[in-house]
């Protein structure tokens, strides 16, 4: 499985706690959402109201713990995407859902609830990888 990882840093890089259910599980890269006040993976449903950021720290079950550390996204920041389909330099500016908390659903057009805009590709088409950013505003 691949994971989310940060290109580009804005000024100052800011990081933030959030709640999470003890049996939680996160793991570092993933995509982290906000619902019903706990932090949770990501997935094809969340929006950009829901978005808390990407997680810094892998948590297991057994750890217990009930907050976890998260990088909160500016959009001056940048990430590289692992992407459901082969990538195309076409889609640089469309707006995508999650296909996971840790892939983007890049299908060709933009869409009125993605999350994260495509910059580039990153690396060959068949890589399926893309420099984006987060959709913050």
């Amino acid at each position: 499985m691949s994971t989310v990882k940060q290109v580009t840093i804005k000024n100052t890089r800011e990081m933030a706690q959030a709640n999470k259910e003890a049996a939680t599980v996160t793991t570092l890269g993933s995509i982290l959402a906000i619902t019903g006040g706990f932090a949770v993976l990501a997935d094809s449903g969340t929006v950009k109201a829901d978005l808390l950021g990407v997680c810094n720290e892998t948590i297991a079950a057994a750890d217990a713990k009930t907050r976890v550390l998260y990088i909160k996204p500016s959009d001056e920041d940048t990430f590289i995407f692992p992407t459901s389909n082969a990538t195309d330099a076409t889609h640089n500016g469309q707006a995508m859902v999650l296909a996971s908390a840790t892939e983007v659903n890049n299908t060709g057009s933009t869409s009125g609830t993605g999350i994260v805009q495509q910059v580039e590709p990153y690396g060959a088409s068949a890589d399926k990888l893309i420099i984006g950013r987060f959709l913050t505003l």
